[in-house]
């Protein structure tokens, strides 16, 4: 994926960078924290791309705008810059250990962190790390640790001392969606950055400058359902998220009306299996449980939404509002479930069921 033009939004947080990174006062570690999609790793990579090249001007730092004509800016945009490290789950499968490759994409293993970040040997195999190699162009490295949440205890206690002394001229960028899953001590040697969502406004400058194709209705419904998000724009329409939605709607009314569908646990777990089998083909680099995963959070968040705006429509209803509450609270205990690798099918065949009783006015389980 090529770097973006622009980042729109997100002013505060500019500002934050342009004092920090961007000043002579640079701090070497981040934490960029905050929703999924609202534009953090898309923030980091222009902040990158402004930290690597040394014909940035102040009016780059001004723009927050990567320059394109210089010898750095041309391989920034064309992705292909080599000081510039993205650290992703899935580079588990470009690993030479045969058991990084064939694990499942639960977790950034130590091996990855090894091989892409710090250095050292697993399973026989050393890596050098590129953190502690001379920058290529000679000016600065950057490491951007996308999901920075999937590092392990071990991970984050390996990556501790390079956090603690970091080799000269060399930037990590640490994103993540769930701050407090990383150790206090990883805190201590970062500076923390919050994210926010996009506002109207802001959305709506993202839309015209990332023409999406889409039905317009679909596209408007994407809107409302990203709540101020463009990467969950993003997947929605990449998703089929409005198809899922017309699937299952049918059976949330007769949720909401007290009755329970039958169908529905198996028709939540056909759009995942789905979802994944068709993302497993179009990425070599993912896996089908990766995919699994994902596209589960998809199905609760929407989920979320539809009981979310009934309850804006219930705010006369005091009964009504405590029993979608109560709805609210179960999806939040299946995210946990999801997330804790609990079997997908068991998860969703509670998930139904406790919707059930708590829309139905009876206590979950």
């Amino acid at each position: 994926m090529n770097p973006p033009r622009r980042v729109i939004g997100h002013q505060r947080v500019k500002n934050i960078l342009r004092r920090g990174v961007l000043s002579s006062h640079s701090l070497p570690a981040w934490i960029f924290g905050g929703p999924a999609g609202v534009g953090k790793c898309t923030t980091a990579r222009a902040l990158a791309g402004l930290i690597l090249d040394p014909e940035t001007t102040p009016e780059d730092v001004e723009a927050f705008r990567p320059r394109e004509e210089s010898a750095s800016g041309v391989l920034f945009h064309a992705g292909t810059h080599p000081d510039l490290h993205l650290v992703t789950k899935e580079l588990a499968r470009e690993s030479p250990i045969r058991e990084v490759r064939e694990r499942k994409l639960r977790t950034i293993p130590v091996a990855v962190l090894r091989q892409q970040v710090i250095g050292g040997v697993v399973e026989n195999h050393a890596f050098d790390g590129p953190a502690y190699i001379k920058p290529y162009h000679g000016h600065a490295k950057v490491f951007i640790i996308d999901e920075a949440e999937l590092l392990g205890p071990e991970a984050q206690n390996l990556l501790l001392k390079t956090l603690e002394e970091p080799p000269p001229n060399t930037y990590f960028i640490l994103v993540t969606t769930r701050p407090d899953s990383l150790l206090p001590t990883i805190h201590s040697r970062c500076q923390p950055v919050r994210f926010g969502t996009l506002d109207e406004s802001e959305m709506s400058e993202w839309i015209t400058h990332n023409p999406i194709e889409a039905e317009p209705h679909e596209l408007e419904w994407a809107i409302r359902y990203a709540q101020g998000a463009p990467g969950i724009v993003v997947a929605a329409i990449e998703e089929g998220l409005h198809a899922w939605q017309e699937a299952l709607v049918p059976m949330l009314e007769q949720l909401h009306s007290g009755r329970f569908p039958e169908g529905l646990s198996a028709e939540m777990n056909r759009v995942v299996e789905e979802s994944a089998s068709a993302a497993e083909k179009a990425d070599a680099l993912t896996s089908k449980e990766a995919a699994g995963r994902r596209a589960t959070g998809l199905l609760v968040s929407m989920i979320g939404f539809q009981l979310r705006e009934r309850l804006v429509e219930s705010v006369d209803d005091p009964a009504r509002c405590e029993r979608l509450a109560d709805a609210l609270d179960v999806l939040v205990e299946a995210e946990v479930q999801i997330a804790s690798n609990v079997n997908r099918k068991l998860a969703l065949a509670g998930l139904a069921s406790n919707l059930h009783r708590c829309l139905a006015g009876g206590p979950s389980s």
